[in-house]
């Protein structure tokens, strides 16, 4: 079954259209940047300055709405998450879910094509929603120093984020954009899809996988600097 194009590209609109008003003009400096995750990742830590990372730094600041927008279009398709949905497309694939997608190549890339078009979708309903409440999405590192203290963080920000005061809020924005993408992403589904249970599974099932991803950003440093891929 061929996933409609046309429903992938009007759920890419919005974003496209939105970036393209907002587009930085030349010559201008890029926002301040610190998974999101599933959010974009602000930089780490350095070991002397680990304390004074994110609103805790005297230099960090709140995001206009502006920024934001050229902020999450910057780390719209970032490799990570092209890669991370090549990752579902294929557990889907080891599943043969949806079975009437069948096998193959051919059935890999409409799997791997639903999951790009969810991921847009999640975008487009994730960014509006944190201009209005003020959300501030970039992943900060944790402060902590043990594994078990900064995986636990990062698990907290998937659902407990900053706002653009530096004070912590409901990441209301991660719920709708999830539990939302997996309501209109199911207009390509088979129809014994298009049940309450499905889209609360799938939204649930994408909440989980960006509190994996926000695991693994804030590990990023470490496996990189144990790969030996720093300079």
């Amino acid at each position: 079954m061929l996933i409609p194009r046309t429903v992938l590209v009007l759920a890419a609109c919005p974003v496209f259209m939105l970036a393209q008003q907002a587009a930085a003009p030349p010559g201008s400096s890029p926002a301040t940047a610190s998974p999101a995750t599933a959010a974009p990742v602000a930089p780490a830590p350095q070991p002397t300055d680990i304390k004074r990372i994110g609103p805790k730094n005297p230099q960090w600041k709140g995001l206009t709405v502006g920024e934001k927008l050229r902020y999450d279009w910057r780390h719209l398709f970032d490799v990570e998450n092209i890669v991370f949905a090549g990752m579902g497309a294929g557990f889907d694939q080891l599943r043969d879910r949806p079975g009437e997608w069948g096998e193959g190549w051919g059935a890999f890339g409409d799997r791997y094509a639903s999951h790009i078009g969810y991921y847009v979708i999640q975008r487009s309903i994730m960014f509006p929603v944190q201009a209005i409440d003020h959300e501030d999405t970039r992943y900060f590192p944790s402060t902590r120093t043990s594994y078990k203290g900064r995986i636990g963080d990062a698990l907290l920000h998937t659902i407990w984020r900053h706002n653009d005061s530096g004070g912590m809020m409901p990441a209301y924005s991660e719920f709708l954009g999830d539990y939302g993408a997996a309501a209109l992403s199911r207009m390509w589904w088979p129809a014994h899809y298009h049940t309450g249970s499905a889209i609360f599974y799938a939204g649930s099932d994408t909440l989980l996988v960006d509190a994996g991803i926000n695991v693994f950003n804030e590990f990023k440093p470490d496996i990189k600097r144990w790969l030996h891929l720093t300079h």
